[in-house]
């Protein structure tokens, strides 16, 4: 990766670190979304990896996680390619990817990569972008990164470029939702057990990392009355999604 590529990185992290210190009703998203995923690990014996750490956030609400990232940041603890992984074969209990799978530029080879490090009963942990009828216009028009649907999500170079923030918010949406039995038969060894879709008000009012926060802190409150009460609809309206896989005995 070139000297650009990575200062480039080191630049978008420090921005997304400068949002994440400035904004609490997006630090209190995330620390729900983080009990989600611990929730969803395994508890099988070995190492819970994060792919992709970015500013460490998950790290610091679950400090035992290994954080890695594709490039060298201040809050990883190692370099790994989600699509060479460097653990020998059945010696991981999870790999978390969070804002991550989207990133990943041939999702195949991770899949394949994680069936092989995985441990009997470990798990891959996701919680990405969700795009329905809803969401995926309003990213479309108010999110930089891309959305696109229409995308060939399995094959070669599913994304375009080396830049790690090369990407497209669809992609887990199409493997899990659009696609999944296409899914299960390439990677029959890795079951999906959750698809949760959820980020219907409270997420999309924050502004996330970029956007205009629409709403105080103080109301987060009431906003999860409304998460709760507008459940129902998420396949219609969610803007997030969590995912789950176990590999098979």
């Amino acid at each position: 990766m070139s000297a650009s590529t990575a200062e480039s990185v080191a630049e978008q992290l420090r921005t997304e670190r400068a949002a994440w210190e400035s904004r609490p009703l997006l630090r209190a998203l995330y620390a729900e979304w983080f009990g989600r995923v611990a929730d969803h690990l395994s508890p099988v014996e070995g190492p819970t990896v994060e792919l992709g750490s970015g500013i460490g956030a998950f790290k610091k609400f679950r400090p035992e996680t290994v954080a890695t990232d594709v490039v060298e940041t201040l809050w990883a603890d190692a370099v790994v390619d989600a699509q060479e992984l460097p653990y020998e074969d059945r010696s991981v209990a999870n790999f978390v990817l969070i804002d991550v799978l989207h990133h990943v530029p041939e999702p195949g080879r991770f899949f394949a990569e994680a069936e092989r490090a995985l441990r009997p009963g470990g798990r891959v942990v996701v919680v990405d972008p969700y795009c329905g009828p809803i969401s995926a216009p309003l990213y479309k028009l108010f999110h930089f990164e891309r959305t696109d649907l229409r995308v060939d999500l399995f094959a070669e170079g599913a994304q375009s470029g080396d830049d790690p923030f090369d990407s497209n918010q669809a992609l887990t949406t199409l493997i899990f939702w659009r696609h999944l039995e296409q899914f299960r038969s390439r990677h029959p060894a890795l079951e999906v057990v959750s698809r949760e879709r959820f980020g219907l008000v409270a997420y999309p009012l924050s502004g996330g990392f970029s956007g205009r926060q629409l709403v105080p802190y103080r109301l987060l409150g009431v906003l999860r009355f409304a998460e709760r009460l507008l459940q129902p609809l998420a396949p219609l309206a969610a803007f997030r999604c969590l995912v789950a896989l176990e590999k098979r005995a």
